[in-house]
Formats: structure tokens, C-alpha cells, sequence
């Protein structure tokens, strides 16, 4: 080949695009007050005054209207235009309906084609969970967005793009905002191009990943809205969930830090449900509303739930797969002490037996310092483990280990029960992460402490008196 420049073919000359901080944004009507930063930094979402009432609202403008004189408009700008145009009237046409941002006004300069509309300035739902929130609220929030997803389901109208940033405090209630990407009753589903992915890539529904433009996603939303719930009760976690079916018992899908026992189990079997990969396993929206509803029946009044700004020590506490070897290797550990404590006590090391016995007046009675963390006093998130030697010359030996953030170990001395008073007692030892070598050495010097004590003690001997407060570990 020679060396000469091959002759480029001539170019279009390219439309100067817009800069976006010289585009006017006044309507008529609303004064332009600047970029909304909530919003992703979306320019054409905007803060506003209404000139009028000097109320401060959100206008959302079409984000490339058409200009005069713009020539040939390609297919992708005009489907984009065209989500708009139904989103904007939709909002209109569902104005006032529970659970969905209404609009103060709208575009009336263009018929069918609106270019803008008016929105109060809501806060983020995000925001409303904090600190002292627990996972009660989060349902509570999650089953009344759910009831309104069902009555558009009904309808044939499906969100679509269900996550967090999408979802509003508004006038005492969750509301639903944002239907770009939404598909309407009575429209066709492919206001997207073929190929492209429809809703949040951390919240979408696995057959909207590369939609052929028919899906309408019937419960797509489903799928997003359980991926909400759990990125809403996990503040700390991110603002991502983790991708595939809720499994119940798998770490990453631990709700059980919260508390709740039972109940969070019975939970993460719904999200489990709602989050299934085959669409014809999953949920339907009226079927996630129910089953929502029906947990918080269950367990709203009756269940205690950890408030999210409780610290939590991460990753070794009582969930899923981790707690069930918590307690199995602290098990373990505590076999050959109260073994060994009985045959102290009794002479026999089978003289033991485990669980609590509430007829029996099984308690603690200990003063430990714990921190009450429901009406009972301190009841430990992850649970306990009773065992206690045989009653022998009117004397037991209790040992017990309470699983919460980490796991640490009690031991003591009762009399003359039921009721049960209290003689001497051992411990609390520190908390420390179950299944390690320092646990066993702790709840090991327990056992030697109390050992000791029994060779050197007699049942004659004076009771200590019972403290006013006690441990609820019961």
C-alpha cells in the first residue's frame, strides 16, 4: 500500500449541544431555583417557587425537549420523549391517588406533549429510617408501597424502577414517584429499545435485565420492592443489595441482627418468596402485600425488634448459618463443664439437665450490669443455653451462656427452690466471639472457680441476699 492519507469521507457537521447551566428552566408559572442534588444530579430536575403562592415545590422537565428546526430525531431520543410524555400524564391522571406523589401542576402549552410538571418537595424515604428505627417500620413503610404497587397491578400498570431514591415521605405516608420507565395499561410495553435494561441494575428483577421490549414486567416490581426492604433495614451495608434470591439462613441475607428471632426468620421466607429467579415462582404483588400484612399482624404488637443504631459487632452475631454453629460449638464447649460441676456437686456427671424450666422458676438472679434492651430488662438477641446440675442438699449449680454480639458465660449457686435464692455467683465473663479458643478457656476457668468453691463450701452455709433487680435471660 503507499503511504498516502486515505480521504476521509465528509461529516455531518454536529449540532452544538446545549450547555446545561445557560438552559433557561422558568415555566410559567414557577420561578427556577436550581438543581435538585437529590435526585443524582439530574439537571432537569429542578427546585422551584410557584410564582403565585410562593409555594416550594419540584418541577421534572423532559431532559432533551424538542427545539425548532431540530430535523430528524432518532429512535431512541423519540422513545425517550415518548416516556415522558406518558409519565407526565399519568401522574395527572392518578393525582390524588394514596401512595403516589401528586403533582401541583403541569405543562398545559403542548396538549398530549408535555415538557414539564410540578411535584411538592418530598423527603427521601431513605431518611425517614434512622437510628431508632427497627425492622417493624421498615415493613410498615414496605407493605403500604406494596398495597399501592397491587392497585396499579390491577390495572395493568407496573412501576418498573422500584428502589430507594424513588420512594417518598409525603403527608404521613411512603409514596411512589418517578414512572419513566413504567408500563401503562393500554400502552405497548416497549417504550425501551430491544436489548435494554429496564430498572436499577442492584434492584432489577432478573427477566428485566435485557428485555426483548414486550416484558411488562408483571412482577418485576415484586423482585425490586423486597430488594428495597432489605437495603432499607441494612443502613450500614451500602445502598446496594445483595443480587440473586433471598435465601433464608445465607449470610449475605442475615436480617436476624435486628432481633426478632422467629419473626425474622418467618420474614426472610417472604423476601425469599418475592425474589424467587422464574417469574412463575415469584409472588405476585397482591400475594407480597398479604403476606406482608399478615407478618405485621403477627408480630407488631407482640415482638421486640433491635433499633438500627444499636451497635451491632458485624459479622459474628445470630444469623442465618453462623448463629446455628454459635450456639452448636458453645454448646460444646459448656458439655464437659456442667459435666464436671455435677459430678462435683453430686457425684454423678450425669446429674445435669438442660433448658429452662419457666414453671420450675428457672432465673438468673445475679446483678451482671446488663443493659435492658426491652420491658423484660436484658434479653440476649441470639438466645441462651441453660443447663443445670440436679438438686443435691437443697443446692443446684446453674451455668449458662448468653449469645447477643458476642457470647459470654454465668454460673450460679440457688438454694431452696422454687422459689430459687441466690447463694454465689460467677462471671459474667467478657464478651467474646463464639467458636473460639479464648471462649473455651473463659467459660473452662468458670468451671474451675465454681469447682473450687463447692470442695470448700457446705449447704449450711449463709445466702446472699436477692438482689431487687435481676437478669431477665429468660
Amino acid at each position: 500500500m503507499s503511504g498516502r492519507p486515505v480521504p476521509r469521507p465528509p461529516q455531518r457537521p454536529r449540532k452544538p449541544q446545549p450547555n446545561g447551566n445557560s438552559v433557561d428552566y422558568n415555566v410559567p408559572r414557577w420561578r427556577d431555583d436550581g438543581q435538585l442534588g437529590q435526585l443524582g444530579g439530574k439537571k432537569f430536575v429542578r427546585r422551584a417557587t410557584e410564582v403565585s403562592s410562593g409555594r416550594e415545590g419540584v418541577l421534572k422537565h423532559m431532559s432533551d425537549p424538542p427545539v425548532p428546526g431540530e430535523g430528524y430525531v432518532d429512535k431512541g431520543r423519540r422513545a425517550r420523549r415518548r416516556r415522558f410524555y406518558d409519565e407526565a400524564l399519568f401522574m395527572q391522571q392518578v393525582n390524588g391517588s394514596p401512595g403516589i406523589l401528586p403533582i401541583w401542576d403541569i405543562d398545559d402549552a403542548h396538549g398530549t406533549a408535555p415538557r414539564w410538571y410540578a411535584m411538592p418537595r418530598a423527603r427521601p424515604l431513605a431518611d425517614i429510617v434512622d437510628d431508632t428505627s427497627t425492622v417493624l417500620d421498615v415493613v410498615t413503610h414496605t407493605t403500604a408501597l406494596a398495597r399501592t404497587l397491587a392497585a396499579l397491578a390491577d390495572q395493568g400498570i407496573y412501576h418498573r424502577d422500584i428502589k430507594p431514591d424513588n420512594l417518598f415521605w409525603y403527608d404521613g405516608m411512603p409514596v411512589l414517584a418517578d414512572f419513566g420507565i413504567a408500563a401503562f395499561a393500554h400502552l405497548p410495553a416497549g417504550v425501551t429499545r430491544v436489548g435494554e435494561k429496564v430498572g436499577p441494575a442492584n434492584f432489577m428483577a432478573p427477566e428485566m435485565r435485557s428485555t426483548d421490549g414486550k416484558d411488562r414486567g408483571e412482577r418485576a416490581d415484586v423482585y425490586s420492592l423486597a430488594k428495597t426492604l432489605f437495603v432499607l433495614a441494612h443502613r450500614r451495608r451500602g445502598p446496594y443489595p445483595p443480587e440473586g434470591t433471598h435465601r433464608v439462613g445465607a449470610e449475605e441475607f442475615n436480617l436476624a441482627t435486628h432481633g426478632g428471632g422467629n419473626a425474622m426468620t418467618a420474614l426472610e421466607h417472604v423476601l425469599e418468596a418475592a425474589t424467587q429467579h422464574r417469574v412463575q415462582d415469584r409472588l405476585t404483588m397482591t400475594d407480597f402485600h398479604a403476606e406482608l400484612a399478615a407478618w405485621l399482624g403477627r408480630h407488631a404488637q407482640t415482638t421486640r425488634f433491635r433499633p438500627f443504631g444499636r451497635p451491632f459487632m458485624g459479622g459474628w452475631g445470630p444469623h442465618g448459618d453462623r448463629s446455628r454453629r454459635d450456639v452448636e460449638a458453645t454448646r460444646a464447649m459448656m458439655l464437659p463443664c456442667i459435666r464436671r460441676i455435677a459430678e462435683a456437686l453430686t457425684g454423678d456427671p450425669d446429674a445435669w439437665s438442660e433448658g429452662i424450666n419457666h414453671d420450675n422458676g428457672d432465673r438468673t438472679l445475679g446483678e451482671y450490669g446488663w443493659i435492658d434492651n426491652c420491658e423484660e430488662g436484658f434479653v440476649p438477641d441470639g438466645g441462651f443455653i441453660w443447663m443445670a446440675t440436679d438438686l443435691h442438699d437443697g443446692r443446684r449449680i446453674v451455668l449458662d451462656a448468653l449469645l447477643d454480639d458476642g457470647v459470654c458465660f454465668i454460673a450460679e449457686a440457688q438454694r431452696s427452690g422454687p422459689p430459687w435464692v441466690l447463694e454465689q455467683q460467677w462471671g459474667h465473663t467478657p464478651w467474646h466471639r463464639a467458636r473460639m479458643p479464648r471462649t473455651a478457656d473463659q467459660v473452662q476457668q468458670l468451671t474451675d472457680a465454681v469447682v473450687a468453691w463447692i470442695s470448700h463450701s457446705s449447704p449450711d452455709a449463709p445466702v446472699a441476699e436477692v438482689p431487687e433487680r435481676t437478669a431477665a435471660t429468660a
